[in-house]
């Protein structure tokens, strides 16, 4: 469920923010991620979302 609480704008800094910890990092998205995150500041899609996209690319199903 999208939080009504954020705005675009709100969504827009996260983003900002969350680009600027990766280029500290010397990181950046991988260009798949780009309109997912796009997607998330235009309301589309939330975090959540975005993890489990993450997730689903490159954690590996562990089955024991």
């Amino acid at each position: 469920m999208i939080n009504p609480a954020l705005n675009q704008s709100a969504r827009q800094k996260n983003v900002a923010n969350m680009l600027a910890t990766l280029r500290i990092e010397k990181l950046s998205p991988s260009e798949s991620l780009k309109p997912s995150l796009q997607a998330y500041v235009n309301g589309q899609k939330t975090t959540a979302d975005l993890l489990n996209e993450v997730r689903a690319k490159y954690v590996a199903l562990r089955r024991g």
